[in-house]
C-alpha cells in the first residue's frame, strides 16, 4: 500500500475532485453531508474554531498494489486505522473510494482542526504514515510496498502529486521511474538497457569520460532531462548495476558512446539555435520553434528571422502545455518579469 499526503487551504476544491461521480463514490467517514457543498459547510464549522490556521485541509490517498482489492467495509476499517495512527481521532473526515484507475484506492479528506479547536500536529507525519501503512498491510494481508528509502526511489513532491491528480497525467519523474523499473527487469546488459529505453521513448545519456569510464547517467523524456540521482539511488549508473544490469566496458562501450554522442550533437544544435535570452522590455515577433526543459525549468525558443531567442516559460502568461501547442505559430512576445506571449492571428483580429 502507498500513502500520499497533502495539506491545503480550501475544502471545496478537493471535495469537488474526490466526489466527482465519474471517479468514485462516498463510502464512509464521520460526517453527515453527502455532497461537496454540504461537507464543505460542515468542515467550515471546525475552521471557525481555529481561524488563524492557513492550511486546515488534510488530504491523503491510500492505494493498493495492482491486482489487490478491498470491500467498502474493509476500506472503512483501513481509513479508521490510518486516521487513528495519524492522531485525527477528534477531527471530522470523509472517505471516498475511486475506481477511475487500475489500482484500487481511496481518498480521505479531513480537517486538521479537531472538534476541541486544537490543530493536529504534522510533526514526523511521513514517518507516522509509513508506520500506519505497514501496519495496515500486515493486518489485511496486503502486499508489502517498500518505502522509497528502501527501494532507492525518490518520492514525488506534493506539487507533482497535485498536478498529477489535477491533470490525470503522471509527472516526468513518475513516468521515468515506472519505465526504468519495467525495462531494468528485462535488461541483462547496459547496452540492452539503453536500447530498451529508447524503444519506450526514453533517452539514456551516460556521463562518459574520454577513456570510456562512465561516472553517471541521465534520462530524457519529452524534452525534459533528469539525472539518475534525481530519480533515486536505484536509477544511478551504480544503482542500475546493483539491480543486476551488467556493464562491461569493452562490450557496451560503443552503444553508450553513441548515446552520449547523440546528446552532444543535440546540445550543440540547441546552443546554436538558442543564441540569447530575451531582454527586459524587449518585444519580438517570430514563430515558436521549441519548448524544452533543462534541470526542471521550461524554456521557449522563438525564431525571429536569422536568430532565435530564449524566453523562460515561467515568466509567460501560458502553461507549458499551452506553449507546446503553440509550436509553429507566429507570436509576439514582450520581455520582462511579466512577459506576455500573444498569437499573431488573434492580435490582428483584435485590431
Amino acid at each position: 500500500m502507498i500513502g500520499k499526503q497533502m495539506k491545503g487551504k480550501g475544502f471545496r476544491g478537493v471535495l469537488n475532485y474526490v466526489l466527482d461521480p465519474r471517479k468514485g463514490h462516498l463510502i464512509g467517514g464521520t460526517m453527515d453531508g453527502k455532497s461537496a457543498r454540504e461537507l464543505a459547510q460542515e468542515f467550515a464549522e471546525t475552521r471557525r474554531l481555529n481561524p488563524t490556521l492557513k492550511k486546515p485541509v488534510y488530504h491523503v490517498s491510500l492505494s493498493l498494489s495492482p491486482g489487490e482489492r478491498l470491500e467498502d467495509f474493509e476500506w472503512n476499517r483501513v481509513a479508521d486505522s490510518y486516521m487513528t495512527e495519524m492522531k485525527f481521532t477528534c477531527s471530522p473526515y470523509v472517505v471516498v473510494r475511486h475506481s477511475d484507475k487500475e489500482h484500487d484506492h481511496i481518498h480521505i479528506v479531513a480537517s486538521r482542526i479537531g472538534l476541541d479547536g486544537k490543530t493536529v500536529s504534522d510533526s514526523r507525519n511521513y514517518q507516522r504514515s509509513e508506520k500506519a501503512v505497514r501496519g495496515i498491510e500486515q493486518e489485511f494481508g496486503l502486499q508489502h510496498v517498500a518505502p522509497s528509502r528502501e527501494t532507492g526511489r525518490k518520492g514525488i513532491t506534493s506539487g507533482e502529486l497535485r498536478r498529477a491528480l489535477k491533470t490525470e497525467v503522471p509527472s516526468t519523474r513518475m513516468t521515468l521511474q515506472r519505465v526504468i523499473d519495467e525495462e531494468a527487469k528485462h535488461s541483462l546488459t547496459m547496452g540492452d538497457f539503453v536500447k530498451n529505453l529508447e524503444r519506450r521513448g526514453v533517452r539514456a545519456i551516460p556521463n562518459m569520460a574520454a577513456n570510456g569510464r562512465v561516472t553517471g547517467i541521465s534520462y530524457r523524456l519529452d524534452g525534459e532531462l533528469m539525472k539518475g540521482s534525481d530519480l533515486g539511488k536505484a536509477y544511478t549508473f551504480a544503482g542500475l548495476q546493483k539491480r543486476g544490469i551488467s556493464y562491461d566496458m569493452e562490450r557496451d562501450h560503443e552503444q553508450l558512446r553513441r548515446a552520449k554522442g547523440d546528446n552532444v550533437r543535440d546540445s550543440r544544435a540547441r546552443n546554436d539555435l538558442a543564441a540569447r535570452q530575451i531582454k527586459t522590455e524587449e518585444t519580438i515577433t517570430g514563430k515558436v520553434k521549441e519548448v524544452y526543459t533543462i534541470n526542471g525549468r521550461d524554456h521557449v525558443v522563438i525564431q525571429t528571422g536569422q536568430e532565435a531567442v530564449v524566453v523562460p516559460a515561467s515568466s509567460l502568461n501560458k502553461t507549458t502545455a499551452e506553449l507546446k501547442k503553440m509550436v509553429g505559430q507566429e507570436v509576439r512576445v514582450r520581455g520582462g518579469l511579466r512577459a506576455r506571449i500573444e498569437e499573431a492571428e488573434k492580435r490582428q483580429m483584435e485590431r
